[in-house]
C-alpha cells in the first residue's frame, strides 16, 4: 500500500486523464506493466519524466544525507485521496504551489538540487509540465509532486494549469519520503539510458538527464 500511494503521488492516480498521457506511462513503467500498445513518442516522453524524477530525488537526497528523516510520515497514511474522483483544471501561478516540507530545523542549503535544476532549459520545463500536470488540493500538491516542485522553482512566475481536487485533502509527502522509489527508477533508467540519451530535445538536456560524459552523449545522439 505505502509504495502504491508513493507511486501515484510521484505520478497520477488512475482515471484522471480520459487518454493516455506520458505521466501516465511513466506510471506503467514503474509497474512493469504491458505497453505494447503505447505510441513511441508518448514512450519517450515517460523515459524523460523518469530521468528528471530520478536526478532531481538523487540530487535532493544527497543534500539530505545527513538529515534525520522521520519513517513514520508514510506509514501512518491509510486512506487514499485517489477515491477523490471529482477534479477541475485550474490556472495557477507555479510560484503558490506547496507540498509538504521537512521540520524547518532540518532544512538546509539544497546546492545539489540548485545545480540540477540550472541545467533544465526552461522551454523543456513547460512540457514536463504539460507531460506531468500537478494536481494540487488548493494549493498544495497532491499528485505530480516532483514535477510541481520544479515547476515551482523554474517557473515561478508563470500561470500552468493544474488539476484541482473537489475535495480537501492534507499534503501526504514531502520530496524525502520518494527517496524509496530512487532503487526503481534506477532500474528503468539502467535500462533505458541510451535511448533517453537519444530521445532528449538537446545533448545540453541529455547531459543533465543522465550519467554520462558529453563525447559519449554526442556519439549515442550521432548514431540515432
Amino acid at each position: 500500500m505505502m509504495t502504491q500511494l508513493l507511486i501515484d503521488a510521484l505520478t497520477i492516480s488512475d482515471g484522471r486523464f480520459k487518454k493516455t498521457c506520458p505521466v501516465s506511462v511513466l506510471k506503467m513503467i514503474l509497474l512493469d506493466e504491458e505497453m505494447s500498445r503505447i505510441s513511441a513518442a508518448i514512450k519517450n516522453q515517460a523515459l524523460l519524466l523518469l530521468a528528471i524524477y530520478r536526478q532531481l530525488l538523487l540530487a535532493v537526497n544527497m543534500d539530505l544525507r545527513d538529515v534525520k528523516i522521520s519513517k513514520n510520515s508514510v506509514e501512518r497514511k491509510r486512506r487514499h485521496w485517489g477515491k477523490v474522483n471529482i477534479v477541475q483544471d485550474k490556472i495557477v501561478v507555479a510560484d503558490q504551489l506547496r507540498l509538504k516540507h521537512l521540520d524547518l530545523e532540518e532544512m538546509i542549503l539544497f546546492l545539489n538540487t540548485q545545480h540540477f535544476l540550472k541545467q533544465l532549459p526552461i522551454s523543456f520545463v513547460k512540457k514536463m509540465v504539460d507531460w506531468a500536470p500537478p494536481v494540487v488540493s488548493g494549493t498544495f500538491l497532491i499528485e505530480n509532486v516532483v514535477a510541481g516542485y520544479i515547476a515551482q522553482k523554474l517557473l515561478p512566475l508563470e500561470k500552468i494549469k493544474v488539476k484541482e481536487l473537489g475535495k480537501s485533502v492534507q499534503p501526504y509527502f514531502h520530496l524525502a519520503d520518494f527517496f524509496v522509489l530512487l532503487p526503481r527508477l534506477e532500474e528503468f533508467y539502467q535500462k533505458h539510458q541510451q535511448q533517453i540519451i537519444r530521445v532528449a530535445p538537446t545533448a545540453e538536456v541529455a547531459l543533465a538527464l543522465t550519467d554520462f560524459e558529453k563525447a559519449w552523449i554526442y556519439r549515442v545522439r550521432s548514431r540515432a
